[in-house]
């Protein structure tokens, strides 16, 4: 189906709302396991970081709820619309939202306040927010693609939130407290990633029902593009594990500098992958829904 203004509208506002949440909540993340490892002016900067995205995401959540309700009136009038954006609400962004709001409030009142077990939990929270609605959601019966789905996100969270946090830490000039940094980081992300890669495709099965489905759908075909951003974000988290932190850890000066370029390329695949999710939940289906 080919887009129109108010479908490419809403996929820039729900790549917003991703990227806001996911690095709200992976930056948090972030603070409560590498905190004592941050020098306390990055860990400053960091707050800041988790505390702009939180506001970000709540915007563009509700920038999403206006600009849909003009989707369903066809101009700009149903944006303002109590009714039309009260249905909006009711369709399934009501829960996704509020819980999404609820943990953004919990993970500001816990970095303000440095409470690490608040802060995990509204992170906890937002993150898994996008279980709440979508295609997982959709599927009967839902719990176990929603659960799948929420650990997914946890482990997207922990690992594309943590790229803004590291690349403060990389210019903070401080070569032995860098290298522990972005080493403690790398031994829990190399568990993360696996179970977020086994958790996506769980889910993937149980919305494409077949492997031919990557081929033979439009659906399968935006996945099957996913797919490989996923595969050359992975190739990068690789490279930086298993080349450059070792040699940041043996005091090689050059590798900081490599390593940022990395993690910007990290930066702008996911922001890729996100596009391309936004994109699918908006104008696209999965064959088991069809």
């Amino acid at each position: 189906m080919p887009l129109n203004a108010w479908d490419a509208a809403l996929i820039v506002l729900k790549t917003a709302i991703y990227a806001a949440t996911l690095g709200a909540a992976g930056a948090a993340f972030f603070l409560g396991y590498s905190g004592a490892l941050v020098a306390s002016a990055d860990y400053l900067r960091i707050r800041r970081l988790v505390l702009g995205f939180a506001a970000l995401a709540v915007v563009a959540g509700g920038l999403h709820i206006m600009v849909s309700a003009g989707a369903l009136s066809g101009d700009g009038t149903g944006m303002l619309d109590g009714s039309l954006i009260h249905m909006v609400w009711d369709t399934g962004a009501n829960r996704s939202n509020s819980m999404r709001a609820a943990g953004l409030v919990l993970v500001t009142i816990g970095v303000l306040s440095h409470r690490v077990g608040l802060t995990y939990v509204g992170a906890a929270m937002a993150a898994t927010s996008f279980a709440w609605t979508g295609h997982a959601r959709s599927l009967d019966p839902d719990v176990l693609p929603m659960l799948l789905l929420g650990v997914h996100l946890l482990g997207v969270a922990f690992w594309m939130g943590a790229l803004g946090p590291l690349l403060i830490v990389l210019r903070s000039g401080d070569p032995p407290r860098t290298a522990a940094t972005v080493a403690r980081f790398g031994r829990l992300a190399v568990w993360v990633v696996a179970v977020l890669v086994g958790a996506g495709i769980c889910v993937l099965s149980l919305l494409l029902g077949r492997v031919s489905e990557l081929w033979d759908s439009a659906y399968g075909r935006c996945i099957t593009l996913k797919l490989v951003l996923v595969a050359g974000l992975v190739c990068m988290a690789a490279f930086n594990k298993l080349r450059l932190t070792p040699r940041l850890l043996a005091g090689d000066a050059a590798a900081e500098g490599i390593l940022r370029a990395s993690i910007l390329t990290e930066l702008s695949l996911g922001g890729l992958i996100l596009a391309v999710t936004a994109a699918l939940t908006t104008s696209a289906g999965p064959p088991t829904l069809g």
